[in-house]
């Protein structure tokens, strides 16, 4: 399908983002809402909660659109992708339509819309602390900060006082969902962690107790959890399809790279049971779509190929898909800080793993957008400074893994 499906059916022209009229992400411990999670987020409380898709920062951002302007507020994201001649996040969801508000087709320039994807955090209960992340989303990394101090000047106050709200926009949550879950087509659950949340499984039991039979359910999972329990909650998964309580399952399964740098960025995690999990859903499950997303920082460049290559082997037992974004709110990780094609051999090396061609074009529209970026040798000092700190927190030692990190003069 053309990228500009959307576009041209209602006649909208650029840069009309699909994502900001259907999509929401709704984090329910911060309290906070945005459309498409890389944007400003807007307040919410369990008293507004029901407005969540239309509130007046979101209303705004629509119209800015519609009279040709990018809003801003990280929208930067897709347009210094589009500018580099790479697919977007934008573009790429504009090739759907179907999923597109229903009030647009009375009139194709409402902002007041009724929302098709909506994607919630519960809260921060996680068992990993990756490098990138923070304590709004890891109670691992909260640990950490209470013990050691913030790594860059977060504040662990607001996590403490969105728990205090937590059980409330819960409540909301769930009044709202009853109301409109059989609108919405598509419905992403995030963490913290959900296989390890109570949250997903009273989640489950909803859809079992109130059937959507046009909804796709996708869970966004680290995979660090125990084989029998993956398989008793996939099984229960599974019956939900089969017996058409929802159209589909997927579970997104988070993986950067390969190897023992993995480990170390992904902190906590095992890659010898994160393969058994993902092997026992790719072999045992066939009913429940499989999806492996990951985040490229600099530190994940080095064995990205290793993962393409694994990627490969593994859709030999059967075809799912791989997508990639890059790290939002950790300028000094970002691989575009380093000179002007200094991970080219990493990214053609990926291209040649990967043997999805559209795959391909992604990964090398990434490597476009990296090699636009200035090289920044204060990010590059800071992030050395930055895992130097890690390092003393956790017992691990940076430099064994990336020597050429090491070496980098700054």
């Amino acid at each position: 399908m053309k990228k500009d499906n959307f576009l041209k059916k209602y006649k909208l022209n650029d840069p009309v983002c699909l994502l900001k009229w259907t999509w929401s992400t709704i984090r329910l411990m911060e309290g906070t809402t945005n459309s498409c999670h890389r944007v400003k987020s807007s307040n919410i409380t369990p008293e507004t909660y029901k407005d969540f898709h239309n509130t007046p920062l979101k209303l705004e951002h629509r119209k800015k659109m519609l009279n040709g302007q990018w809003p801003g507020d990280g929208c930067e994201y897709c347009r210094n992708l589009e500018r580099a001649d790479a697919p977007s996040d934008r573009t790429k969801a504009h090739a759907d339509t179907y999923f597109a508000p229903p009030e647009l087709d009375k009139n194709s320039k409402a902002i007041n819309v009724t929302p098709r994807m909506v994607e919630v955090y519960f809260n921060n209960l996680c068992n990993l602390s990756c490098i990138y992340c923070s304590a709004e989303y890891s109670t691992v990394w909260e640990y950490e900060e209470k013990k050691f101090g913030a790594i860059d000047g977060r504040r662990l106050e607001n996590v403490e006082e969105g728990r205090k709200q937590y059980p409330k926009m819960l409540e909301a949550h769930w009044k709202w969902l009853e109301k409109n879950a059989q609108e919405i087509y598509h419905y992403n659950v995030l963490g913290g962690e959900p296989f390890f949340q109570p949250e997903l499984e009273q989640n489950i039991d909803f859809f079992e107790n109130k059937p959507c039979p046009d909804l796709r359910f996708a869970i966004f999972s680290n995979l660090k959890v125990e084989n029998q329990k993956l398989r008793r909650m996939l099984d229960k998964l599974s019956s939900l399809k089969q017996r058409d309580h929802l159209f589909g399952v997927q579970i997104v399964c988070s993986l950067d790279c390969w190897g023992p740098q993995q480990e170390y960025i992904r902190t906590g995690l095992n890659l010898k049971n994160w393969e058994e999990n993902f092997l026992t859903i790719l072999n045992d499950y066939p009913d429940i779509d499989l999806k492996i997303h990951g985040t490229i920082i600099s530190l994940t460049m080095q064995t990205l190929p290793d993962l393409c290559k694994k990627i490969t082997e593994w859709k030999q037992i059967r075809n799912f898909k791989h997508s990639l974004s890059f790290v939002c709110g950790r300028p000094y990780m970002d691989a575009g800080i380093f000179p002007f094609g200094f991970f080219d051999k990493e990214f053609d090396q990926a291209i040649a793993n990967t043997s999805d061609k559209q795959m391909k074009v992604w990964i090398d529209g990434f490597r476009k957008k990296v090699n636009r970026q200035e090289h920044v040798l204060e990010d590059i000092k800071y992030l050395k400074e930055t895992l130097d700190k890690f390092d003393i927190r956790r017992g691990t030692n940076w430099r064994e893994l990336w020597p050429w990190l090491d070496k980098y003069e700054v």
